[in-house]
């Protein structure tokens, strides 16, 4: 089997492997996965978002890699751990599991979706930019994905 092959078919496995474990997941588990891949996001954003406002000096081979992990990271979508039960603390959990989601995740399902996959949208051309190596177009997407992720916790997240 091709190398290309392998790794597409363990990355199906993969993938289906967590949408079913998540089916099958507490709500305190699918809060901590959701809350560690969006933490995640922010580790590897912030600094993108902090060069393309040249709020730190721009260096292309950090935000390639910043912009690389990211990618990886939104493939986890982290839209499949906003499951049922948790969109409140969940009782007597073993974690803190507070979560500043909004009752509109669970009550749009649909639009939730839309606005998570325009987010996994947005960052794969941030990737696609930052391979690229233009640093002009590797800013001009970061400030896209910083309005992407600014209108989903404007609609979605609490504070």
């Amino acid at each position: 089997m091709h190398r290309l092959a392998k790794i597409g078919l363990a990355a199906a496995l993969v993938a289906g492997v967590s949408s079913v474990a998540m089916a099958q997941a507490k709500p305190e588990e699918a809060i901590r996965a959701r809350q560690a891949i969006m933490r995640v996001v922010a580790l590897n954003f912030g600094p993108m978002g902090k060069m393309g406002a040249g709020e730190i000096p721009f260096n292309r081979d950090a935000f390639a890699a910043y912009a690389t992990r990211l990618e990886a990271v939104v493939t986890m979508n982290p839209q499949n751990f906003f499951v049922p039960g948790t969109d409140q603390p969940v009782a007597g959990a073993k974690i803190a599991n507070f979560t500043d989601a909004r009752p509109e995740i669970w009550q749009s399902p649909e639009k939730f979706k839309s606005a998570m996959e325009k987010m996994q949208q947005e960052v794969g051309k941030l990737a696609r930019a930052a391979r690229t190596g233009d640093e002009k177009t590797m800013k001009v997407q970061a400030g896209e994905v910083g309005k992407t992720c600014k209108g989903c916790h404007d609609d979605y997240r609490s504070k």
